[in-house]
């Protein structure tokens, strides 16, 4: 849990910290991506539709380690006028199309988060993970086009005190940073 609790707040900070250059939008860090959700919801309620217009999705290439390839795959996704995110993570390189899977017997593949206030990274209570004893789910890389992505995406995930919160019919469609 620490491993994809640690990497999602890395991403956050990185992308948080980006500012979008308006100039150059091929070179804009972050918001280069659309991230909807039809559902979505906490501690067993539905809190709707879940729409990012300025969502990331970054892949970092870097060089093998003794066999071990330390590349990853994330999208970060701030729900427009509100301080709900969520984020995916893969420890891999996408290349190609498929379906990862991730949870909790799965986490060497990565993982999810949900979080109702992405500015309290370390509250037990209001941040949900994938890399607990019954959290899971999948993402579904349905195009991959040099920079160009998109797929489907769901999980379940759960917070330090055993609550649920749930993605449903996830997508998201962009350009890899």
């Amino acid at each position: 849990m620490k491993k994809i609790t640690v990497g999602m707040m890395m991403l956050i900070a990185v992308l948080g910290a980006c500012k979008k250059d308006k100039t150059d939008p091929e070179n804009a860090a972050g918001g280069n991506a659309t991230v909807t959700a039809s559902n979505y919801g906490f501690d067993n309620g539905s809190s709707g539709k879940f729409s990012s217009t300025t969502a990331g999705i970054v892949q970092t290439n870097l060089p093998s380690v003794a066999g071990i390839d330390p590349s990853t795959f994330s999208i970060t996704a701030i729900k427009d006028g509100t301080k709900e995110s969520l984020n995916v993570i893969v420890f891999k390189k996408v290349t190609a199309t498929g379906v990862i899977k991730f949870g909790a017997k799965l986490s060497g593949n990565g993982g999810a988060t949900l979080t109702k206030d992405y500015t309290k990274p370390t509250d037990k209570e209001i941040n949900y993970s994938t890399d607990n004893a019954t959290g899971g789910g999948e993402l579904n890389i349905t195009k991959i086009d040099g920079k160009n992505v998109e797929g489907t995406f769901y999980f379940v995930a759960f917070n330090g005190t055993g609550k649920q919160a749930f993605v449903e019919q996830g997508t998201f469609k962009g350009v890899i940073n």
